[in-house]
């Protein structure tokens, strides 16, 4: 099964942390332009949008310091009831600060605010300028008592913004930390893989080994070409070792090539090996290495020294579904059991690692007939 290649945990989280500042800038460019959307600029000119970005000062300030400070030194350390302190306490600063800012820089900006609307249009030439209303009473005047620079409405927005900035930053942290156990359980799936495979590489090296020895006995020159054979197997093995997954053709070529060198060590008379291969073994992907535990018991248990013995190996795939079936009489089948059980668990847990629930694993034994069925996804 090939699969898209993901992103590096590292190119997630900056994209992450891209999203989150722009969420913020378009916030902020939408804060800014809000003296041109309500005629400000039209009717003050820049020394009006220049005071009501003033007033906007305080806003800023707490939401750089929620967003910096009080977010992740508080809220994240699971300070609940400091933070809500702070933010209350934040909150009603800047709203009184809001409010002495808007008495002293912009008595003129205050006088607009209080005009009707049809007032706010230039008058025409020659007419008398036109009446301004009185400051509501919530224009912040020089000389009002305290209590009265207190905007219910600004703290409403204030603390509006303080939970939109706590919300975005706790969605991206969570996410963050998502992405980071998701590389550490990816790192730490490579690895036990690793180890997995490393595990039946020696196995299957010293029995090819002894397959060798035992050869060399009967044919040097037959000898001499089983070990270039083990050569080629050998750097197949090398360089797959990394590789989670390979093209079944190769891994095919690799079963044929074992296949092989195992007939050197048996006499052909005294051993039959049937197989079969699909016909699109370029499209699949498989696990490398998957099938060997299996083939390696089948040579190792199922032929008789003396006795005719026959092995019968089957890979077919069908609707995205792989089935590799192995077949042979095992001449002591308790003996198998026991000798494969460090290489069937082995072969269990990448099952389990790679596919989880998504793959079947069937082993029988009938009339000391040792069968194997194995199905997996493939695409």
């Amino acid at each position: 099964m090939i699969t898209k290649p993901s992103l590096p945990a590292g190119n997630k989280i900056q994209r992450l942390r891209l999203f989150e500042f722009s969420l913020y800038a378009i916030v902020f460019v939408a804060a800014l332009g809000i003296p041109f959307f309500l005629d400000i600029f039209a009717n003050l000119g820049w020394k009006g949008v220049w005071y009501d970005w003033t007033r906007l000062l305080p806003f800023v300030l707490i939401f750089l310091a929620n967003n910096y400070i009080f977010t992740p030194k508080l809220l994240f350390r699971e300070k609940y009831l400091w933070y809500v302190l702070t933010c209350i306490l934040s909150v009603i600063a800047v709203v009184f600060l809001s409010g002495f800012l808007w008495d002293i820089i912009s008595p003129e900006m205050a006088a607009f605010e209080g005009v009707p609307p049809h007032y706010k249009m230039p008058p025409p030439s020659g007419m008398p300028p036109p009446f301004v209303a009185p400051k509501p009473p919530f224009a912040f005047a020089a000389g009002k008592p305290i209590y009265l620079y207190f905007h219910f409405g600004k703290a409403i927005i204030a603390f509006l913004m303080i939970g939109f900035n706590a919300g975005i930053k706790s969605f991206v942290r969570w996410s963050e930390e998502k992405i980071s156990q998701a590389e550490k359980e990816k790192q730490h799936l490579s690895t036990e893989l690793a180890y997995l495979k490393h595990q039946i590489s020696p196995h299957f090296f010293m029995n090819t080994l002894n397959n060798i020895h035992a050869l060399a006995d009967i044919d040097v020159e037959e000898a001499k070409n089983a070990i270039i054979k083990l050569s080629h197997l050998m750097r197949y093995m090398l360089y797959e070792s990394d590789t989670q997954e390979v093209l079944l053709i190769k891994e095919i070529h690799f079963i044929k090539s074992y296949i092989e060198l195992m007939r050197l060590r048996y006499d052909e008379k005294n051993l039959t090996i049937e197989t079969k291969y699909p016909d699109d073994t370029d499209i699949a992907s498989v696990p490398s290495f998957l099938f060997l535990s299996f083939i390696e018991n089948a040579f190792k248990h199922g032929v008789h020294p003396r006795n005719h013995s026959l092995i019968t190996i089957s890979f077919s795939v069908e609707n995205g579904l792989l089935t590799f079936r192995i077949v042979n009489y095992s001449w002591n089948v308790s003996t198998q059991n026991e000798t494969t059980g460090i290489g069937l668990e082995n072969v269990r847990k990448r099952l389990d690692l790679i596919y989880k629930d998504n793959y079947t694993l069937d082993i029988q034994t009938l009339d000391n007939l040792y069968t194997v069925t194995l199905k997996i996804p493939v695409t």
